[in-house]
Parts: structure tokens; C-alpha cells; sequence
């Protein structure tokens, strides 16, 4: 599993857990519930969609014998920087290992951030349950996703729900992702448009790319208390996979990001990029 192109949340700077727990409204079983129905809601209109397109087949097709019916694996990324949605969540480096396992379509993946310079180090982890759909030239993709934060003695969650569009078109696709937060910022709304692009270098070699540009209002607003901008990040990330053996491979990555609002960009202080070296084993 590539960390870029995922969601993640970050602890919100100057909002103390204590108050954000208070925030929630309704018991965790509860919200948690809700969430696993809008999911699987957004999982059956994608079925629905597919039965209805009679005239361009789903490729969405059962595996062949060369291929496992289920995948899984693990990895370590080790960053210089946890930069997400534009929004600097560390001092300095982390380590990221995740695990995951996947098959018809349904991925489950466990995600941790480790930070050295934060107590507890371990101070974040995700749990993301994703099915991804193809129906001709046109890829959907629902998500959800519990985060789980811990700062000092405190912990406080939240979850989102993303829906993800993508269409070929020419040696890449277009795509657009929406994130709402139905949980602790509840309201939140990331709308992401950008290109995406992987070309196979060799047999053994990959090197994927994209570009987008992202809109926050009420994203920003809620998370970091800073004023509103309509506008968010421009980003450029760009990753090289090169598989070392059967089931191992390594993969140098780095993402560019820009805040558009110079105001929101001066407060913030992000670092222009973030770099990091991911090794993964798949099976």
C-alpha cells in the first residue's frame, strides 16, 4: 500500500483533546455503526451502477489462476516530515509501518505514525475498511476510515467517509476525492481534483505521479481554527517502486505541497516537500 493518495488526519494544532472529546454528541458504538452503513450504502450504489451499465462491462473480473484471490503485506516508510493535506504534523521525521490484507475488491489496512520526538511515540494509528469498483474507463472507490489519536495522557478519534472517482483518460486518469468527516469535525468537507499517472519502467521498476489542487473551507476552518480559504494545497507527489525480490520492494517517494492562501501558509509554516523511503513485502 502506497501512504500517498491516502487520507489522514492530523492532531489539530492549538485544539486540546479534552475539548475535543466533549465535542462528540452521540456513544462511539453508535457513530461507528453509521459510518460502516453510509459505507456499505456507497458500496451497493457502485453495484447498482455496474448492473445498469449492460453495454460497457465491468473489467472487474474474478483472478486468474496466476493471481492470488487474496493479497496481503506489510511495510515501513521511514519520512522526513508528516505532511498531510498541506498541514505539517510533525517536528521531524517518522516512521509509518502498515499492514493490510485485500481481495474482491475490499481492502482492509492498518495504518501507525511513530514519532520520536512526540510522547507517546506512538501516537496515532488508522484503521481503513476500502472497496474499489471498475466499470469501464471509470474507477469508484468508497472508504472509511477511523482515526485514532493519543497526546500525553489523552486520546480522541474521529472518522471520515471518501468517495473517490477516477476516469482514464490518455496514459493516466482524472480523479476527484471527497472526505467527510461524520465524527469529532463533523462538517469537515476536503474536495481534491487532480491527474494521476503510472507508467512500468521495466519489468521490475514503476514510477507513479500525480498533481492536484484541493479546496478545504470548512476542512481548514475546523481543524486548525484558522481562518476560512476556499482554496488548499497544490500538490505534486511522485513515487519509483523497484521490486528487490519476489515478494520485496523499495520505493523512494517525495511530495511537493503548497498552502495558495499566503496568509495560511505564514501561520502554518509548512516545508515545502516531505521525502521518504518505503520498503514493502506483498504476497
Amino acid at each position: 500500500m502506497c501512504r500517498f493518495g491516502l487520507t489522514r488526519l492530523a492532531p489539530s494544532p492549538g485544539r486540546k483533546s479534552g475539548d475535543a472529546r466533549a465535542d462528540r454528541g452521540l456513544p462511539a458504538e453508535r457513530r461507528v455503526i453509521r459510518a460502516i452503513a453510509v459505507a456499505v450504502t456507497w458500496s451497493a450504489l457502485v453495484g447498482v451502477v455496474g448492473a445498469q451499465d449492460a453495454t460497457q462491462p465491468s473489467t472487474t473480473t474474478a483472478p486468474s489462476r496466476s493471481e492470488p484471490a487474496v493479497t496481503w503485506g506489510g511495510g515501513v516508510d521511514v519520512v522526513s516530515r508528516y505532511l498531510w493535506r498541506g498541514i505539517p504534523s510533525s517536528q521531524g521525521k517518522v516512521v509509518w509501518p502498515s499492514a493490510w490484507v485485500s481481495g474482491r475488491g475490499i481492502t482492509v489496512s492498518l495504518f501507525a505514525n511513530v514519532d520520536p520526538n512526540y510522547r507517546p511515540k506512538l501516537n496515532e494509528y488508522d484503521l481503513t475498511v476500502a472497496y474499489e469498483r471498475t466499470i469501464g474507463r471509470l474507477t469508484l472507490t468508497g472508504t472509511y476510515i477511523r482515526y485514532a489519536y493519543f497526546e500525553g495522557d489523552l486520546s480522541f478519534a474521529t472518522t471520515e467517509l471518501v468517495g473517490r472517482a477516477a476516469y482514464a483518460v490518455g496514459r493516466g486518469e482524472l480523479f476527484t476525492t471527497h472526505a467527510v468527516d461524520v465524527d469529532l469535525y463533523r462538517g469537515s468537507y476536503y474536495l481534491e481534483v487532480g491527474y494521476a499517472i503510472e507508467r512500468e519502467l521495466d519489468a521490475r521498476s514503476t514510477l507513479a505521479a500525480d498533481a492536484s489542487v484541493a479546496f478545504w473551507s470548512t476542512f481548514i476552518e475546523k481543524h486548525t481554527g484558522v481562518p476560512d480559504s476556499a482554496i488548499g494545497p497544490v500538490s505534486v507527489n511522485v513515487a519509483y517502486t523497484r521490486r528487490l525480490a519476489p515478494h520485496l520492494s523499495v520505493r523512494p517517494h517525495v511530495t511537493f505541497s503548497r498552502i495558495a492562501d499566503g496568509e495560511i501558509r505564514k501561520l502554518l509554516d509548512p516545508p515545502a516537500a516531505a521525502f521518504g523511503v518505503a520498503a514493502v513485502l506483498a504476497f
